[in-house]
């Protein structure tokens, strides 16, 4: 996302870290604190904020925005949505080499969860308007090939 955005000259904005800065705390503190609707509720406000400023940019959302479906609804009427497909076992190694251990943490089933949950969103995200493979994939080349895909998409609708 953020090559895409330096690529396109838009800024980028990661909708977690979006959600972070606006409520002033980490995420693990907001579900502590807020519980999932917490959460939920402040990912809606900071999407329609995004939105509503009408900056063109590129949105990395998290995987579960799926599970709100007005939120998703929002997403996938307003901006042009690429789901970035991979196996589960390349999703857990590039979760874990960002530092993200939560969905290890004392879970010995957490690539059966991990499985069982892709599965479950798989029909979710086909909503969106594009499809990337990027398994076994670098970053320039899932890169190269967002970008074929988002050339002809760009003059048919707004991208965010």
């Amino acid at each position: 996302g953020a090559a895409l955005a330096r690529q396109l000259g838009v800024r980028f904005i990661e909708l977690d870290r979006e959600i972070e800065r606006t409520a002033g705390t980490s995420l693990s503190e907001i579900f502590l604190l807020y519980g999932q609707q917490g959460y939920r509720r402040h990912e809606r406000r900071c999407l329609e904020k995004i939105l509503e400023s009408g900056e063109p940019c590129v949105v990395a959302s998290g995987g579960s925005i799926v599970s709100e479906p007005a939120t998703y609804d929002l997403l996938l009427s307003s901006c042009y949505t690429v789901w970035l497909r991979t196996t589960p076992e390349e999703h857990m190694a590039r979760v874990l080499a960002q530092g993200d251990t939560r969905p290890m943490a004392g879970n010995a089933q957490a690539m059966d969860d991990l499985r069982r949950i892709l599965d479950g969103r798989r029909q979710l995200y086909g909503q969106a308007d594009a499809t990337l493979d990027t398994a076994g994939k670098s970053v320039e080349q899932s890169l190269r090939a967002l970008k074929k895909i988002l050339t002809p998409a760009h003059n048919r609708k707004a991208s965010r």
